[in-house]
């Protein structure tokens, strides 16, 4: 554990000491906000700071949180802003500088509040490119297994014609240790994932069609892990499958191409649809259309059908669709906090191939695309690795990025403690920025320390504010969209 989040922990059990406190809520792991001196008194006495009202209704408990995250919310809870645009639920601003100030939330008894906490919008804009990432010897489409830090796996296509094992402890040095999958089975691998020590590696066999399954507990060993067979039978051609274990419910989840609405050979063998399905154990249980698709941009289907042929099989059958479609596969998947993402080939009518970045709050919905980066056909992988995530694909160029939070932030929060409408104490202003952290045994889930002010420097009151400001130059064309705020309270 860091010595930032023992600090955190520390902070949290100091303040449940204080007020006996029973309850918590799923924002109260302490960010980089203020000590216990960071506040500020406008024209308020020390006396009043620390009196304690007859009428104060503070019990001990988390009472029920200030949260502005809709547009009506927004709207609502705007006092004033500097070059700051709210609009359809976000704040965004519209210049080098920009602030946005809250009203006044007033109450008729007094509260004790506890923590300012920020989150941004999703879309995840801030990607640099920077060089090949990996081994010079690894070919094909590669796959990321990020175990711990300075733990790292690529799988990639070796000289045996079937995938091999490289391993780093700095996303720069790699050793190579021998196959982890066969010639012929194991050629066309998609993606892995890991669970009580072992190594689940999916490949699709023949390519583009059905992910069989390799278990490996050693990839450092040059022994190919046993091969399980096929793990997902399906009623449609298209796999290039994504493997992704959730912590919320244990669950293998399988997102895979489905070429039932397209002619996958004209449009860089992705597909407008994908599919979704699921395992306890990575290996059984997985069943086509289990749930609903997470990417759907069908067009208008004509009732007719056309045929063609892969390099592998032959006589596809397809619904065909108007007008043309949009294309979509190689998936990968990354969970940050309680957000999903997708990555993908994008393959736009009239446009280069590239990558597609998808969004959504549960793996069970439909995801947004958010957008898109990069050039050529990528296979991209994703991770979390050396304090920054790593979206790498089989081009000349991959893409690094420190997380979907935007830095260039500040912000505050007041006190009213008399009731006559007027900020009397405020904090400091400080910097509020999320981190990221490995989720032990999971690799593809990364938790996130959120962006938080610890309000406990503030004595009670009976109205709240807060203010942030943010410099817009700080990432290069990229700017922090404020999505939600929430204040809690002790009581």
């Amino acid at each position: 554990m860091s010595l930032k989040k023992m600090t955190a922990g520390a902070t949290l059990l100091a303040i449940i000491l204080f007020f006996g406190c029973s309850s918590t809520n799923d924002d109260t792991a302490k960010g980089d906000g203020g000590s216990a001196d960071a506040a500020t008194d406008t024209d308020v006495d020390t006396d009043t700071d620390t009196d304690t009202d007859t009428d104060t209704e503070c019990t001990g408990e988390f009472g029920e949180p200030w949260i502005i995250d809709d547009a009506s919310s927004w709207t609502a809870a705007t006092g004033s802003t500097s070059n700051m645009n709210i609009s359809g639920g976000f704040a965004e601003p519209t210049d080098d500088t920009s602030q946005f100030s809250s009203i006044i939330k007033t109450f008729s008894a007094k509260k004790k509040a506890a923590f300012l906490t920020f989150r941004q919008s999703p879309v995840w804009d801030n990607w640099t490119d920077v060089s090949n990432v990996g081994p010079f010897d690894a070919s094909d489409a590669l796959v990321f297994i990020p175990l711990a830090d300075n733990d790292y796996y690529l799988l990639g296509l070796g000289s045996t014609n079937g995938y091999h094992a490289w391993h780093s402890t700095d996303m720069i040095n790699w050793t190579h240790h021998g196959p982890v999958t066969t010639p012929v089975s194991g050629r066309w691998v998609t993606s892995a994932e890991y669970k009580d020590g072992e190594f689940y590696i999916y490949s699709d066999y023949d390519n583009d069609h059905t992910p069989h399954l390799f278990i490996d507990s050693d990839l450092t060993d040059g022994v190919i892990g046993t091969y399980m067979g096929a793990a997902f039978v399906k009623d449609t051609h298209g796999s290039d499958c994504s493997i992704f274990r959730d912590d919320d419910d244990g669950l293998f989840h399988l997102i895979y191409e489905d070429w039932s609405p397209i002619n996958a050979s004209t449009h860089s063998w992705d597909s407008p649809l994908a599919g979704h399905t699921s395992s306890a154990d990575g290996f059984t249980g997985f069943e086509p259309h289990e749930h609903q698709p997470p990417v759907d941009y069908r067009t208008t289907p004509t009732g007719t059908y056309g045929t063609y042929d892969h390099p592998f099989y032959s006589g596809c059958i397809y619904e065909i669709h108007t007008p043309e479609q949009d294309a979509f596969g190689d998936w990968t998947t990354i969970k940050i906090g309680s957000q999903y993402y997708l990555f993908s080939d994008y393959d736009p009518v009239g446009e280069g191939i590239r990558i597609a970045r998808f969004t959504s709050d549960s793996i069970y919905e439909e995801f947004d695309l958010v957008g898109s980066l990069g050039g050529g056909h990528p296979d991209p992988t994703v991770g979390f690795a050396e304090g920054q995530f790593y979206l790498i694909t089989q081009q000349s160029t991959d893409h690094v990025s420190p997380g979907p939070w935007v830095d260039g932030v500040e912000a505050r929060a007041g006190v009213d403690v008399d009731g006559d409408d007027i900020i009397d104490q405020w904090t400091t202003w400080q910097t509020v920025t999320e981190q990221y952290d490995h989720k032990p045994e999971f690799i593809r889930v990364v938790d996130v320390e959120p962006a938080q002010l610890d309000l406990f420097a503030l004595p009670e009151g009976y109205g709240f504010q807060y203010e942030f400001r943010v410099d817009n130059t700080v990432v290069d064309e990229v700017s922090p969209i404020m999505d939600r705020v929430k204040l809690d309270f002790f009581c």
